[in-house]
């Protein structure tokens, strides 16, 4: 990496008594395993597969680059090297987390093809601590667990009425054009993983692309701006909306000059796609807009709008469940819209202990300056929970309201990071004067 990278921070001294355990070694573990490190608490780092940087080690496709700019996607405390290119590729993205690991001496903490089976809570509502159980058969107990397993690694498969003959494959078994088979295609869904395949693969095959509803289709770069670095803390997100507006009515304009219906939720609502080709591909009719599906007969796909194709091979650009296969589903809260319910974006909003969930956000810039500010607002409320007897997630809602939305601006969340570092530097200060009560 660049020489231009800051000196290795020195932790404070350990905190051998205790013990957390960190699940997952990709963007978001490493960045609360640094956090942890830098606080001085002891730490393991576990890891289903045999790499760091989840998604980006083992699910992406190779074609991938940041749609992010490295500015706004590298934690603040280890910038990209200068010569890389502002939307980095995968292979660099692959030794970014690598060298951070290296950098900070991470990798010593980690346990590589280390799969968690089960987590179950010690004494009252996890207040002792949580038994975690290995698919090895391992079994330890540690004072607190973070989750950090990612949300974009267990598909999600609409159905319709009637059977699809043809062959089929989610985004996520998506890696090359040669992945595909049959000349006539039908990618399903808007977001940046399905508008990215449905170009590439229009570039040697017959594909339409299928969307219930049309996104707001950001480009990458607005007056040769990443248009992530414009989503700054001090511009709230009520002005963000209209400026964006405006700027999309110049470029990319109307998307009625696409042949697609105009978004029918405002900007920002959930989040935008964000693509330099994907509109220009409709353009010079490399590819077909279709509404969505209704139903499936053999090789022929009904839309909406009462049209038809025939395909052999559907691409499922449709997203990912929120999934922790390792947690009973009443250990965690969900919303109607099936997303999990956390305080602060951290906490599960009910009354367990010793137990948070870190990175189930889908904010619209880069994560990992978000990451190292929230890792030190969790390293303090980790050691808050130790030092009372009542569940912090009734106390966090002033740093943000328990929500299951995970769309997020990073500006907004900065502000909220802001709040909860000197919170939670309080409820510390002022739990030092209190007695710790043991759990009953």
């Amino acid at each position: 990496m660049a020489s231009t990278t800051p000196a290795i921070h020195r932790p404070r001294e350990a905190d051998t008594n205790r013990r957390v355990c960190v699940i997952g070694a990709g963007f978001s573990g490493l960045g609360v395993a640094q956090a942890l490190q830098r606080d001085g608490m002891a730490f393991d780092l576990v890891e289903a597969t045999g790499a760091v940087g989840g998604n980006w080690s083992h699910g992406v496709y190779d074609s991938s680059h940041l749609i992010s700019s490295k500015r706004s996607t590298a934690y603040r405390e280890y910038p990209m090297p200068r010569e890389w290119a502002t939307f980095a590729p995968r292979e660099n993205m692959r030794e970014y987390f690598n060298s951070y690991a290296d950098h900070f001496g991470l990798r010593d903490h980690i346990e590589f093809d280390k799969e968690v089976a089960r987590l179950e809570p010690l004494g009252v509502e996890g207040g002792d601590g949580w038994t975690v159980d290995f698919v090895d058969g391992e079994s330890r107990t540690y004072d607190a667990v973070v989750v950090a397993n990612g949300h974009d690694w267990s598909p999600h498969v609409p159905t319709y009425p009637g059977t699809f003959t043809g062959e089929q494959l989610h985004s996520k078994q998506y890696f090359r054009p040669g992945d595909v088979k049959g000349e006539r295609v039908l990618v399903v869904g808007a977001g940046n993983s399905a508008v990215d395949i449905a170009v590439e693969l229009s570039a040697t095959r017959q594909v339409d692309t299928s969307m219930r509803r049309t996104y707001w289709f950001l480009p990458k770069t607005i007056g040769g701006i990443p248009t992530a670095e414009l989503d700054r803390w001090y511009i709230p997100e009520w002005l963000q909306r209209p400026m964006m507006k405006l700027a999309l009515r110049i470029h990319p304009g109307p998307m009625s000059r696409y042949g697609l219906p105009a978004p029918k939720h405002d900007m920002f609502a959930t989040s935008p796609t964000v693509n330099e080709t994907f509109l220009a591909a409709l353009s010079h009719g490399d590819l077909r807009y279709r509404p969505g599906i209704e139903r499936l007969d053999g090789d022929t796909v009904h839309f909406a709008d009462g049209t038809s194709g025939q395909y052999d091979t559907i691409v499922w650009g449709t997203g990912f469940h929120v999934d922790f296969p390792f947690l009973d589903e009443k250990y965690v809260p969900r919303g109607d819209d099936g997303k999990p319910v956390l305080a602060a974006r951290m906490v599960p909003a009910n009354d367990l202990r010793n137990l948070y969930m870190f990175g189930v956000i889908f904010p619209r810039t880069g994560g990992g300056p978000l990451i190292s500010r929230a890792g030190p607002v969790l390293a303090g409320a980790i050691r808050w929970q130790w030092m009372v007897d009542y569940p912090i997630s009734r106390k966090v809602g002033i740093i943000q309201k328990p929500t299951s939305q995970m769309t997020i601006g990073a500006g907004h969340l900065t502000r909220r990071l802001w709040i909860g570092r000197r919170y939670v530097a309080l409820r510390l200060r002022l739990a030092r004067f209190r007695r710790p009560r043991r759990s009953a």
